[in-house]
């Protein structure tokens, strides 16, 4: 009960820093053997199978709350809203997914329930198209509040039973392939579904049920899905669980780690990872409203937009799983950290649709750099046994730095009045002044806070013969 986390020993560490809290010597928990590889092997295929479904539900139905919300006419503080506090309630309830992964240690029992009823809460979502808005939305903030508390909910026990299924050495091949695979069903959903709401507003044989023909075509993406998610749900049911291990000294309390946070190096990456996080939350929630609301452009052409990026994002993710094995994760993080404080000035510079695509191929490979190194720098610092805690305690502290990035752009916006002149420069959109702060917070976290941890992969890079990947 009294020892937060040990920061995983590695050849970079700095000499006489002081980790988290060093326990005291306890016994070894005791090993299981390893599951056979064709065991592995076939749980990791329904990884991938588990990943493409979530994917359908991701790119039809959780990619298009916002634009629902937006198209039906609600402000910058609504949109806000519904970005930043179910994120808020997610990154809140995985301490207590830490502790029930830690409580019953059936890992997959509570990974399969809450994929289920996650599912479920999409029922609500649609139901809530078939009332007036300003009481719809209340309903499907409630609901869709609920559909991300239980996927945060979800996290820290998948967090752990992956680490414990794939080889250490193949991690960034593994998960760049699995990413990759599960994207391009992302991008499909997501392209077809923008297409599909635009043809829905079109053709008056999508007014059915008392519904406008847009209405109608975002009811069938959220009950889409919800059946996506069940789908999930059942490949996650026949994925191998290895025994999971755990002792007194692998316990720690949220206060435990703040204390302790800024001197060590999984302590300094939060505190980085979560002031990006804000930068991210002052531009993120509201590129569909300047797009959508702003500019005036189409369902379809806003999906064609962020297909391209989403699309250079997941083809390039492998090679950036190879890279983060061979250079190190934080090296990854570097240069990804680096580039995605970039893609904000560049949004700048667009005006006509045909700008943001070629801005968004360069948005999509910075912010696949960043992502993968991010997840797999996780695994590296953190011991297996704290590993379910210690994404609870990022994933919250990520969580709240979107949401002040969030509430923050939504003041910014209703405070400054548009289109305005600052030293002779027209400001035309309130997402122009957010984009501009962005940049600011981002700089700072990558100026102040990226090398304050260290590379514990590699000591120095592996350009030697690659890794055979884990069978999948």
């Amino acid at each position: 009960m009294t020892h937060p986390v040990t920061v995983t020993p590695g050849p970079s560490q700095r000499p006489n820093e002081t980790p988290l809290i060093a326990p005291a010597p306890e016994p070894p928990p005791p090993s299981a053997p390893h599951p056979p590889p064709d065991v592995v092997a076939r749980s990791l295929r329904y990884s991938i199978k588990d990943a493409s479904a979530w994917a359908v539900m991701q790119g039809a139905g959780i990619s298009y709350v916002t634009p629902f919300v937006v198209l039906g006419g609600k402000g910058l503080f609504y949109i806000a809203a519904l970005a930043a506090l179910p994120a808020l309630a997610g990154g809140l309830v995985q301490w207590w997914g830490a502790h029930l992964t830690d409580r019953f240690g059936k890992r997959n029992r509570i990974i399969v329930w809450c994929s289920l009823a996650q599912g479920l809460f999409w029922i609500p979502i649609a139901g809530a198209i078939f009332l007036p808005l300003n009481v719809g939305y209340w309903i499907m903030l409630a609901a869709f509040l609920m559909v991300v508390v239980l996927g945060n909910i979800i996290v820290p026990a998948w967090q752990s039973l992956m680490g414990d299924l794939v080889p250490a050495e193949g991690r960034g091949r593994y998960f760049g392939a699995r990413n990759a695979i599960s994207g391009l069903v992302q991008v499909g959903a997501f392209f077809g579904a923008g297409w599909f709401i635009t043809l829905a507003e079109q053709n008056q044989h999508f007014e059915r049920l008392g519904l406008s023909g847009r209405e109608f075509g975002f009811l069938l993406l959220f009950v889409l899905a919800c059946a996506a998610r069940c789908l999930s749900a059942w490949y996650l049911n026949h994925i191998h669980e290895p025994p999971y291990h755990r002792s007194p000294g692998d316990h720690f309390t949220l206060m435990q780690f703040i204390r302790r946070a800024p001197k060590a190096h999984f302590g300094r990456f939060v505190m980085y990872s979560s002031l990006m996080s804000v930068g991210f939350g002052l531009v993120g929630p509201f590129l569909a409203w300047h797009l959508l609301h702003d500019l005036e452009f189409s369902a379809g052409t806003y999906a064609t937009i962020v297909t391209v990026s989403m699309l250079c994002s997941f083809l390039s993710q492998p090679l950036w799983g190879r890279l983060v094995d061979r250079l190190g994760s934080k090296r990854i993080l570097g240069i990804g950290g680096i580039a995605v404080t970039f893609i904000p000035a560049l949004y700048l510079l667009c005006s006509e649709s045909w700008h943001f695509l070629i801005v968004m191929v360069y948005d999509g490979i910075a912010g696949a750099a960043y992502s993968i190194a991010l997840g797999n720098y996780f695994f590296d610092v953190v011991t297996p046994p704290k590993r379910a805690r210690c994404v609870a305690f990022n994933t919250l502290f990520v969580a709240i730095g979107g949401a002040v990035g969030a509430f923050a752009a939504a003041a910014i916006g209703e405070w400054f009045t548009t289109p305005t002149a600052i030293a002779g420069w027209s400001i035309p959109f309130d997402f122009t002044i957010l984009l501009l702060v962005s940049i600011v917070v981002r700089a700072i976290a990558n100026l102040a806070l990226l090398g304050t941890f260290a590379e514990f992969r590699l000591q120095r890079p592996d350009f030697g013969a690659a890794a055979t990947p884990p069978a999948a």
